[in-house]
């Protein structure tokens, strides 16, 4: 069997590049990193700022692939062209985030329902833009069928990759993932499949594999944000995880120390541990109340003991 590529899924104010970076030094297994998206902009000359995550000076070391979301090939195009620049040589167009008011402007998985404005889009990007395009999509908005209508669109450019999450927006993340949709999207898509969605541990992982042999490319969200041990799990084809508290512990010291150097204050970096600590705790015997007891600290002081004093305590479960 060959060994999987397994890409970090791009998760808005969580794999910042300060979680990125300190994630590569912590744990193994790891191939590709899709950056959060980057909204595009009417402007000429892209801001710097907005590139600030995906700067090359902030990498981790593993390939990054920039995510970008919008509804305007122009704009699309100059961004591109921004992060071309930059030496990146291809770009994920975000056609999956499944929140309300992102949907509600047509982008995300807004864009769904509409193959003819992706046509547009597709045509003038593929046809301008200097980087490689892969898409980023999800089942529909609420009707499945959306994605089946949308492939003659997609199977009409050079995309070098779409990823499915085979859910609709409108579930958000509820409920199971649909893999006989997944199945009928894959067999009619006539570019590269990567499958996206529930990877929460070696038997899920093994299950689509098994049912899908030829694909080869995985992106791990939720599930390798709660379990950062999961990308070493799945190559050793073994849930035994050796030090995992210290590892845990070491990861969190690294990622908290870099939001206290960029952050100014204890509530913007409380909020950034506190989201952390959301997928962290899952696997935690303790998290629960661990996870209850931060949720009111006020102060950074006072959090470092209270994970301090958890993790001390605490057993991994894998």
């Amino acid at each position: 069997m060959n060994t999987p590529c397994l890409i970090l899924a791009p998760m808005r104010g969580i794999t910042t590049m300060h979680y990125r970076k300190a994630f590569v030094r912590h744990f193994e297994g790891l191939d590709v990193e899709m950056a959060p998206f980057i909204s595009t902009v009417s402007a000429e000359r892209i801001n710097p700022k907005l590139l600030k995550d995906v700067l090359p000076e902030n990498d981790s070391g593993l390939p990054l692939i920039p995510q970008v979301i919008g509804n305007k090939a122009h704009d699309f195009v100059q961004m591109n062209i921004a992060l071309h620049d930059l030496g990146y040589n291809e770009v994920n167009w975000n056609m999956g985030c499944p929140h309300k008011p992102i949907r509600k402007k047509r982008r995300g998985s807004g864009l769904l329902p509409h193959p003819e404005l992706v046509d547009s889009i597709l045509d003038t990007v593929c046809g301008n833009s200097p980087c490689k395009i892969s898409v980023k999509v999800r089942l529909g908005v609420a009707d499945k069928s959306e994605l089946m209508n949308l492939i003659p669109v997609l199977n009409k450019y050079p995309l070098s990759e779409v990823v499915i999450h085979p859910r609709t927006a409108e579930q958000m993340y509820n409920g199971a993932v649909d893999l006989d949709a997944f199945d009928k999207a894959f067999q009619q898509l006539e570019r590269p499949v990567c499958y996206n969605g529930d990877i929460n541990d070696l038997a899920f992982y093994q299950k689509v594999k098994t049912r899908f042999p030829t694909i080869n490319r995985f992106m791990l969200g939720r599930g390798l944000l709660g379990n950062p041990f999961l990308c070493e799990i799945i190559k050793n084809g073994n849930s035994t995880v050796p030090n995992a508290i210290t590892r845990i512990s070491a990861f969190h010291e690294e990622v908290l120390a870099s939001y206290e150097a960029v952050l100014h204050g204890d509530n913007p970096v409380l909020g950034k541990m506190k989201e952390f600590w959301t997928y962290q705790a899952t696997h935690l015997s303790n998290g629960r109340k661990l996870f209850k007891k931060l949720k009111k600290s006020q102060h950074l002081s006072s959090y470092k003991n209270i994970v301090s004093e958890f993790l001390n305590e605490s057993e991994w479960i894998a």
